[in-house]
């Protein structure tokens, strides 16, 4: 069977000047459309397209493959094994595993991806920088920079960073948001929470609400992070909020056309109908005027924050980044934050939702701190570290945390991946395998295939923002996600809050299913919950 190939698609010129053409076609048309009937063909013509563009790939465009890792037999032509994939996520996983052993190749969406299993996820996160790379490898399956860059490079291209200078996002975080050090914040947390609640959540005892939990979470989230990162002065501000609220996940929807149509057609598409470009104006136009006041003087420099942190940080040459640049790095740290913390923080409220005894036992531990409840000492209660550990462990995507492999490279298990190989981590199934702890290990007396918010409670050294083998939501090594201390001090307190100020059910008693796509990426049930004012 003819392999997918995983470098970016390079089509050559005729069929370029083809595509160019139907793409003028095809978006001269759009204009004279409803919104309807430009949606419906936009969906035809990707699926068209991208069906075509799948079969060139598979069997027109060939490369010499080298790599000893075995190949998942049944794959299906065009598709692959997303279908199989997609029905049974983790399951499809552990009958490859069995099969082919710990190292496999599968074909999802268009694209061959090199799975790791088990103890080998590890060995791939201690590989050095020359011979992996995290960003690109995402880059290659979700393009968000260059959707970015399509949008708005007319206006502020991204600084060129001298491989010399200090990263203007990781090394603040690395530095500044460590265990620590996140107590700083915690004020600014209590504050921006309570506004929401006050705004969104404000019920008498026994009154209800439906709640949709992501865009609850996703704008409570936006709220705390720009007040944390920007400030008082300029993080309040309503368009900002609500524009890094949704920025992720309109990011992630628009990088779809990238994904499944030729680059032509999709950077067209992309430029005339999903640019990201109001929600970076907005963040420009809030925090270009703060900083410079800031470096004129005109302000004092007050606050911790990151954006004064990415401001303030000398380049290797000793000097300062533009206001602009300073600013417009913010970008990535709310597309890296606010979704992520999002996510688990709906899915945390899903688990509890449905375990009623388990929240009595946190709100006695809770209600121990009186009404003098802050980030900081909330963060000293154990069940609810073991509860914030085991959905971090437990709600996990199946295929994620990717790696473009930058050379050559054999793994312990001798297979050679080779050159622009994607190396995918099964992270489900690590978390999930029993067989991968001693019998007698206190976090493996209950499976691992099975959530148990008490699991970490004899294992004090086993927090919620410490990572391992046990636990690689976060990354692991030099790959570490530097916020993950920001994270789970956030979002403990957020569940405190909401435990002790409301009664939360689902309208079933049972938890929402979540939601597998394409058998990579797990997102959280899309129902409803209910709240009731204590």
């Amino acid at each position: 069977m003819n392999n997918f190939n995983t470098d970016v698609l390079t089509l050559p010129d005729s069929v370029n000047g083809i595509l160019s053409s139907v793409s003028k076609f095809v978006l001269q048309y759009l204009d004279q459309q409803d919104t309807d009937k430009r949606q419906h063909l936009l969906l035809t013509t990707s699926g068209v397209l991208f069906g075509s563009w799948l079969f060139y790939r598979t069997f027109i465009k060939s490369k010499n493959d080298r790599s000893t890792v075995p190949l998942v037999r049944g794959s299906y032509p065009l598709i692959g094994h997303t279908y199989q994939a997609s029905m049974d996520p983790l399951g499809f996983i552990q009958r490859c595993k069995e099969e082919y052993g710990p190292v496999f190749r599968i074909h999802l969406n268009g694209r061959e991806f090199t799975v790791v299993t088990g103890r080998v996820i590890p060995e791939i996160f201690n590989l050095s920088r020359k011979y992996v790379d995290v960003a690109k490898g995402m880059e290659k399956l979700l393009p968000l920079y260059r959707l970015i860059r399509l949008s708005y490079n007319h206006k502020q291209e991204p600084e060129d960073l001298s491989p010399r200078d200090r990263h203007p996002v990781m090394h603040p975080l690395k530095q500044n948001f460590k265990a620590d050090g996140v107590h700083v914040f915690s004020e600014r947390i209590v504050k921006a929470f309570e506004e929401v609640l006050d705004d969104q959540l404000k019920l008498a005892p026994g009154e209800t609400k439906i709640v949709e939990p992501w865009n609850f979470f996703a704008q409570s989230v936006s709220k705390i992070s720009c007040l944390c990162f920007i400030g008082s002065r300029a993080g309040t501000d309503k368009r900002l909020i609500d524009a890094m609220a949704t920025f992720t996940q309109s990011i992630i929807e628009a990088a779809a056309p990238l994904i499944v149509l030729p680059d032509t057609l999709g950077d067209l598409v992309v430029k005339r109908f999903f640019s990201v470009e109001p929600q970076l104006d907005i963040l420009m136009e809030v925090i270009v005027p703060l900083l410079t006041k800031i470096r004129s003087g005109e302000i004092p420099d007050d606050e911790i924050t990151f954006v004064s942190m990415a401001l303030n940080l000398p380049k290797s040459d000793g000097t300062l980044r533009s206001v602009r640049d300073a600013a417009y790095w913010f970008k990535d740290v709310a597309m890296a934050s606010i979704h992520t913390t999002t996510q688990f923080t709906t899915f945390a409220l899903h688990e509890l939702s449905c375990r009623p005894e388990l929240v009595e036992e946190l709100r006695t531990e809770i209600g121990k701190l009186g009404n003098k409840r802050n980030p900081d000492n909330i963060g000293e209660i154990k069940l609810l570290d073991s509860f914030l550990r085991e959905v971090l462990r437990y709600d996990i995507d199946n295929l994620t945390l990717l790696h473009l492999v930058l050379q050559d490279l054999t793994l312990s298990t001798g297979h050679l991946v080779p050159k622009d190989a994607l190396i995918i981590n099964a992270l489900e199934d690590a978390h999930k395998d029993s067989a991968l702890y001693d019998e007698y290990d206190p976090i493996a007396q209950t499976p691992m295939d099975q959530f148990d918010a008490y699991r970490f409670m004899d294992s004090p050294e086993l927090q919620s923002s410490k990572i391992g083998e046990d636990l690689i939501s976060f990354g692991l090594g030099s790959h570490a996600c530097p916020g993950r201390y920001f994270a789970v001090h956030e979002i403990k307190y957020v569940l405190a809050e909401l435990l002790m100020r409301y009664n939360i059910s689902t309208k079933t008693g049972e938890r929402g299913k979540d939601i597998n796509v394409t058998g990579m990426v797990k997102f959280p049930p899309k129902e409803t919950l209910v709240f009731e004012g204590r």
